[in-house]
Formats: structure tokens, C-alpha cells, sequence
């Protein structure tokens, strides 16, 4: 993906999410955050990915919080999806980890 290619997600839903995400970023993002070089391609990207994984595990604490204080835990076919969403994302950068 290059920095000018639109990144988008298959569901109506993320791909609004992702959208709002994007354009949350400031311009000068760099200010707000200090990566590493992870390449001219990943640049753009690596923002806004740090900050959805942070607001992921904000939200999945407060949906545990509220599953323990209503004691009714998440259907187990919603949560197994979840985690495997979750596990694609780890496969993925652990595929970028070893790139070359």
C-alpha cells in the first residue's frame, strides 16, 4: 500500500470507523507520537494503527468491566469472532516483524 492508496475495511461500519480515525490524526501526527522508521509506505500508517489498538484495548476493558458488573458475559460465538479478529491482527505483525 502506498501513502496515497485509500485503506479501507470491508464493513460499512469499520470503514467509517477507520475514516474517523484517519482524519482524527493531525496533520503533524509526529508531534503527538515518536516511531521508529518503519519505511516511507508505513509511515502514514503506523500512527494510525498505534492509535486504534490503543482505543481497542480501552474499549475491550470497559465491554470486560461492564460483562463482570451486569454478570452477563458475551455470547461465546461473538467472543470466539473477536479473538480470532484479534489473532489475525498479531499473525499480521508478526509477519511484518520478519519481513525481508
Amino acid at each position: 500500500m502506498t501513502p496515497t492508496q485509500h485503506l479501507e475495511c470491508p464493513g460499512a461500519l469499520s470503514d467509517l470507523i477507520l475514516q474517523a480515525a484517519r482524519q482524527a490524526l493531525p496533520a503533524h501526527v509526529d508531534n503527538l507520537i515518536t516511531l521508529p522508521d518503519c519505511g516511507e509506505r508505513n509511515r502514514p500508517l503506523l500512527p494510525l494503527l498505534v492509535g486504534l489498538i490503543d482505543a481497542t484495548r480501552a474499549t475491550a476493558a470497559a465491554v470486560a468491566d461492564n460483562a463482570w458488573d451486569a454478570g452477563q458475559p458475551l455470547p461465546d460465538d461473538l467472543a470466539v469472532d473477536l479473538i480470532l479478529s484479534l489473532e489475525q491482527c498479531i499473525s499480521a505483525l508478526r509477519q511484518a516483524r520478519t519481513a525481508c
